[in-house]
């Protein structure tokens, strides 16, 4: 709470700084300010001083406020969704008046809006309830897909080291293939080569025996 701020107007009321309330709303100061312009019918006289300060009640409003504008509606339609909480909240707040004026102690400011500050907080809670499980429900899927996808990257670079070693297996074997081919041809060129020079000397040898009968005999 700030030096300046006003003092609560009961002893146990506690009065909040802005700053304490932008932190809690998520807002910046000037955002904080706007707001509490826009929508002063609903917050008490300390919102509106110079250094402002909120109670409890302004706190609850402007919670209601800001979730009413996040779900898209307009200053008009919060002003008709909040009006009659707050004619409620003023007729439940009439009997303990009528207290006060037979001499009875007065109620705080934050009391008189206590109906609405829990039905608000209810809401609050159910909707962070709703909002945890589903980030956890979220937590959980991405969980699961970045396992699955860890597992696909696995699956790909063993996939892939497969491939590699059937490729470099192949690329072997070609090559063991083309070297027994090149041994084949230059040993079936080699066969071909003595068989030619047996040919040669068994035409020379059956020459030779025809001379040789011509003259009479290999004695003759």
């Amino acid at each position: 709470m700030t030096d300046g701020a006003p003092q609560p107007s009961s002893p146990h009321e506690r009065l909040f700084s802005s700053e304490e309330v932008a932190g809690h709303l998520n807002l910046s100061a000037d955002a904080l300010q706007r707001m509490s312009a826009r929508f002063s019918r609903y917050l008490s006289s300390h919102a509106s001083q110079e250094a402002p300060a909120y109670t409890n009640a302004d706190i609850a409003a402007l919670v209601a406020v800001q979730k009413l504008l996040a779900q898209g509606y307009n200053d008009d339609q919060v002003n008709r969704y909040l009006t009659p909480l707050r004619m409620e909240d003023s007729a439940h707040a009439a009997p303990a008046l009528a207290h006060t004026a037979n001499g009875q102690d007065a109620p705080t400011a934050g009391d008189s809006f206590l109906p609405v500050l829990s039905e608000i907080l209810n809401t609050i809670v159910s909707n962070q309830e709703a909002l945890l499980n589903a980030q956890a429900t979220l937590r959980e899927m991405a969980n699961v897909v970045v396992q699955d996808n860890f597992n696909l990257k696995d699956d790909n670079r063993k996939l892939r080291e497969r491939m590699l070693e059937l490729e470099r297996v192949l690329a072997e074997y070609q090559r063991r293939e083309e070297t027994r081919k090149e041994r084949l041809e230059s040993r079936l060129r080699a066969v071909e080569g003595t068989v030619g020079a047996l040919q040669q000397q068994l035409a020379q040898l059956v020459q030779l025996y025809r001379t040789q009968s011509k003259r009479g005999g290999w004695f003759g």
